[in-house]
């Protein structure tokens, strides 16, 4: 790597991991432009140089851990269908689940500083959308699963994946979370009860399984 690009690397590093910090310390709403250069020690132009605003880096902070946990999940997703059709009871932990805790868990700080209310609102909903995409048409589908009387596909939907983010977040929020396995088996637990209940999954013939 050419010493400018060095530079240019542990400049942006520098930007980013200010950021990280300012988010915890004053939240997103309350820092600029002129804070983060300041935590940095870089000037203003070079701040402009790498990023048009402080909305910009966001998104670059986000896109990163974005990419990163679909990177670790994308080989997951044959696992995860077989997981919701195959385990009924969902007794055995989930690999997509655990890949999604390991990448949070590696990147706990700026995560739970994102899900704070002092953090982006809408990261919580990016990441629904990364680990849920692949997922989502297994609930809307009537051959593979069908909810409970008295409650629609779409609310017991809901109510699965609002829950398991919720411990997701909780966990990632504490200061110092468990470790990725410990919580795993808690979101397994949880999912073997109410409000996994709501749906009962259809088996899957035979050669399906093969």
């Amino acid at each position: 790597m050419l010493v400018g690009q060095i530079r240019k690397t542990n400049t942006v590093a520098a930007i980013k991991q200010a950021f990280i910090s300012l988010l915890g310390s004053k939240g997103l709403q309350a820092m600029n432009v002129s804070d983060i250069t300041r935590q940095a020690q870089v000037g203003r132009g070079t701040f402009y140089t790498h990023f048009q605003d402080k909305k910009a880096l966001l998104l670059e902070v986000e896109n990163d851990l974005l990419q990163q946990l679909h990177s670790d999940l994308d080989q997951m997703m044959p696992d995860a269908v077989s997981w919701f059709l195959n385990d009924q009871q969902h007794l055995q932990p989930a690999p997509f689940l655990l890949e999604t805790l390991k990448s949070f868990y590696h990147n706990h700080v700026v995560v739970a500083q994102l899900f704070s209310e002092q953090g982006d609102p809408y990261f919580l909903g990016k990441v629904r959308r990364v680990i849920f995409a692949d997922l989502l048409p297994l609930f809307d589908h009537p051959k593979q699963v069908v909810p409970v009387v008295g409650i629609s596909l779409e609310y017991a939907r809901e109510a699965i994946i609002d829950q398991v983010l919720g411990l997701i977040v909780y966990w990632i929020s504490k200061p110092v979370p468990e470790p990725p396995e410990q919580i795993l088996q808690v979101i397994v637990t949880v999912l073997n009860h109410a409000p996994a209940s709501l749906l009962i999954w259809k088996a899957q013939p035979e050669e399906n399984k093969k």
